[in-house]
């Protein structure tokens, strides 16, 4: 059920099945600025896309528009790209963010927005490869958990973002290879919210009746990290 048409992308054959498998025709190592715009835009419209789906989700756990919320966020994202000039990955990243906090509002605009906005904090770099994009996130990490108290387990966004970006950090492989792991967990964390009890927001007013749901934010967190994954084999070659 979860990103089951991303998955698809990945492997035809995965139905049913966590694992994901990219055909590894190249070792990707590091991606330009321009790569970075293009790979961000890209994987921000799968929020668009599974809109519906995700809202579906909140239905069931909260009021039933994080799906529209989430892809309001990630359109003014897109625009953000599209018509902004960067110098460094932190500033496109942080674009995303900032987009993100002023067009959705609300807690998940405030959490998105600070994950992706976190990375001017971190050293700045001209290119992305596998251990900057690791300390991006994980500053972006590290800025959520001041902000709140949900920890892993508590049915949120956490319980698919820091198996991925355990994953990303504990990688000693290419950056798509990364990637690929990383949705891996991402998927995992998120359909294993199914079993949990919400401890925060809406949902946690269902007590024993949230479960049986996915969390819509770990699962948003699952669809980045999948279209990240997926969008990495399909980059213009650098110019």
């Amino acid at each position: 059920m979860l990103t089951r048409s991303l998955i698809r992308q990945l492997d035809p054959k995965s139905e049913g099945r966590l694992g994901l498998k990219l055909i590894m025709e190249m070792d990707l190592q590091s991606l330009s600025l321009s790569q970075v715009k293009e790979l961000l835009v890209k994987t921000l419209s799968s929020w668009v896309t599974e809109r519906d789906r995700l809202n579906e989700l909140d239905r069931a756990l909260g009021d039933g528009d994080h799906g529209s919320t989430i892809s309001r966020g990630a359109q003014a994202a897109i625009d953000a790209l599209q018509t902004g000039n960067f110098s460094s990955v932190n500033q496109v990243f942080a674009a995303v963010g900032r987009a993100m906090m002023t067009s959705m509002g609300g807690a998940s605009g405030m959490l998105f927005g600070l994950f992706f906005r976190s990375a001017e904090k971190a050293p700045a770099s001209e290119v992305l490869d596998l251990v900057t994009l690791s300390a991006l996130f994980d500053r972006g990490l590290d800025d959520l958990k001041a902000r709140t108290k949900a920890q892993p387990g508590d049915k949120t966004m956490f319980d698919a973002l820091i198996p991925a970006l355990t994953s990303l950090r504990e990688s000693r492989v290419d950056l798509i290879s990364a990637l690929d792991r990383a949705a891996s967990s991402a998927i995992q964390g998120a359909q294993e919210t199914a079993g949990l009890v919400a401890k925060f927001g809406r949902a946690k007013t269902l007590g024993e009746r949230a479960r049986g749901t996915p969390d819509p934010g770990a699962t948003s967190v699952a669809v980045f990290f999948t279209a990240l994954a997926v969008n990495a084999k399909s980059l213009s070659p650098q110019g």
